[in-house]
């Protein structure tokens, strides 16, 4: 089957970019033709990445532009998308077989996203949350979850993690792994998890949090002033922040993320709802254990960790149309503090308990357990309406649309 994906450049530093990597040459060992159309990473001219063709983006940020020209000249008998569904256009997709991996963050799926996927030929869910509120409203979705790389990402002796990063080994070390931006309330709950650790901090002097974000001094995209804030809640000597600008320009060792999750004690990934939540799954991996909020795709993630329940959080409706949780600081501070005293006698049961819950979720795994029989049902039914003289399906929101 001839396979189109749009998403991030598969070099990309971003979770999109590295699932893309770890997936598209698999599916295309399979026997499919895949190419690649990177809505970002990419402008100008099409290129080869191992033995892929990449088509370019274009002026609209999503690729809403360039996709049907794509699609047309790969002959394209699937349009698989990875970005949030209600970014693109349906009638991007009209006259194409548009099959979107949909992420789903709210509680139950805002109507914008089944909106934006009722026309598409099948939809993709990559959490068991978003599969199950997919069939609530009325589609047939596939799955296959995202995944990791077990050769990159694995466990580690945190003195050699540490001594690589070069942090003491003396400290506890608390990790967080998101992007700061999405404007009010801020979607990784970033004013929360901060106020949590200084208030964990103030009872802990051997505390540190390491951060992996853009500290967005000039508030770009309505992310926080992480500086300002610190100094706000009297943490900025016990808050470290990765040099994003220097991450993304290459200026990293190729080991510096596997390193990263085997250095802290515990990754906090509380945020406000979570379509998967790739940082959860790539600290557990490496053994690491994980605090999380007990809603959306993290509730399922969560093999060997914390959870912050529902009532300990301030459930509220978004402009998307549905419900997400703001968490409580208190609540996120008393999981780190049990974290604290957890892993003082049960370090090796908890990081055991991590380890094995993310092992079947290793990339060659999920293609075999996933993709590949999803590609075959695909095959399957395009087939059948071949057989029938049956271009494609067009729905009635198609029609309506027009």
């Amino acid at each position: 089957m001839r396979c189109l994906i749009a998403s991030d450049a598969p070099w990309s530093v971003s979770g999109y970019g590295r699932q893309i990597a770890l997936l598209a040459p698999r599916l295309a060992a399979l026997g499919h033709d895949v190419a690649i159309l990177t809505t970002f990473g990419l402008h100008g001219g099409s290129i080869e990445w191992q033995g892929i063709k990449i088509y370019p983006g274009g002026a609209d940020p999503f690729g809403n532009d360039v996709i049907p020209a794509a699609a047309a000249d790969w002959r394209a008998d699937i349009v698989i998308t990875l970005k949030d569904a209600f970014v693109f256009r349906p009638e991007t997709f009209r006259g194409l077989r548009w099959c979107p991996l949909v992420p789903v963050d709210h509680e139950p799926a805002p109507a914008a996203v089944i909106e934006a996927v009722r026309s598409c030929y099948r939809p993709i869910a990559y959490a068991r949350n978003g599969e199950r509120d997919l069939h609530d409203a009325g589609l047939d979705p596939l799955y296959a979850p995202h995944a990791y790389d077990p050769q990159l990402l694995n466990p580690q002796s945190k003195a050699e993690a540490r001594q690589f990063l070069g942090i003491p080994d003396d400290l506890f070390l608390v990790g967080t792994v998101a992007v700061n931006r999405g404007g009010i309330p801020s979607r990784k709950a970033w004013p929360q998890n901060l106020e949590a650790f200084a208030l964990f901090a103030q009872q802990h002097p051997d505390a540190r949090y390491f951060v992996h974000t853009d500290v967005c001094t000039d508030g770009f995209e309505g992310g926080v002033n992480l500086h300002a804030l610190c100094a706000q809640l009297g943490i900025t000597d016990k808050v470290m922040f990765c040099d994003q600008a220097r991450y993304r320009n290459g200026g990293f060792p190729d080991q510096y993320l596997h390193a990263y999750y085997n250095a802290i004690d515990v990754l906090n990934a509380v945020s406000l709802g979570e379509g998967f939540g790739v940082p959860t799954l790539e600290s557990q991996a490496c053994g690491t254990p994980v605090i999380v909020g007990d809603w959306a795709a993290s509730a399922e993630l969560c093999f060997g960790g914390w959870k912050v329940r529902r009532e300990e959080a301030l459930r509220f409706y978004s402009p998307q149309g549905s419900y997400q949780y703001i968490p409580q600081p208190a609540a996120i501070a008393d999981r780190l503090e049990q974290a604290y005293v957890a892993l003082q006698y049960e370090r090796d049961e908890i990081t055991a308990a991590a380890y094995e819950g993310a092992y079947d979720y290793q990339i060659d795994r999920v293609v075999a357990t996933y993709w590949q029989p999803l590609l075959a049902e695909l095959e399957q039914q395009i087939a059948r309406e071949r057989s029938r003289g049956v271009l494609r399906i067009v729905r009635p929101e198609e029609v309506l649309a027009v």
